[in-house]
């Protein structure tokens, strides 16, 4: 996600990495390396919960951050199809508008609770128990970071781009390490 996105920020002359919007490099020129970013980033999520499905022991709350997670991937990837108007404005605009601004609320909710919801299920899993406080501790970050973003969506904040990339960047860190942890499990 990280690698794609800044070179779709790169091939976009005049574009601000702090009051830009990252969707907002889906429209416009070479803005198929972004939908395309949103598409990848959004199978990987997808395969990411799949395979957690075997590595998490079986409880209420691991089951709803699995499923949580897929709608994390499946909404990521539905937005490469269906980008922003140009300015990814928060107001109404063209179906495919309407659509982003629809799914990415559902993104950003869910990829924001999901660490904390897996990190209250991890109690239970004497593999995963270590990553059970960073799980939670990630997801009241994200989740108070998402408030922020969202505040300054709502407020037109000037560096409103610098709250989606350090929201973003908690869950998604969170993913990477809890990948790396389910993929050391698989060779055991």
């Amino acid at each position: 996600m990280v690698v794609l996105w800044a070179i779709a920020s790169f091939l976009r002359p005049g574009y601000n990495q702090l009051a830009q919007k990252g969707s907002e490099l889906g429209t416009g020129p070479n803005s198929i390396v972004m939908n395309l970013n949103f598409g990848i980033t959004g199978i990987l999520i997808v395969i990411f919960a799949f395979g957690l499905v075997g590595h998490i022991q079986n409880g209420n709350w691991s089951k709803i951050g699995i499923i949580l997670l897929l709608v994390c991937g499946v909404g990521e990837a539905i937005t490469g199809a269906l980008p922003c108007d140009p300015g990814c404005p928060a107001a109404a605009g063209s179906f495919s508008q309407n659509a982003h601004l629809g799914i990415a609320v559902v993104f950003f909710v869910s990829i924001a609770i999901t660490p904390l919801i897996l990190g209250i299920g991890l109690e239970r899993d004497k593999f995963w128990k270590p990553y059970r406080t960073y799980s939670i501790v990630s997801g009241l970050t994200a989740i108070a970071l998402f408030v922020a973003f969202s505040i300054s969506v709502l407020s037109s904040f000037q560096y409103v781009g610098l709250l989606e990339r350090l929201f973003l960047a908690v869950p998604f860190l969170w993913i990477e390490l809890m990948a790396v942890r389910s993929l050391r499990l698989s060779f055991q």
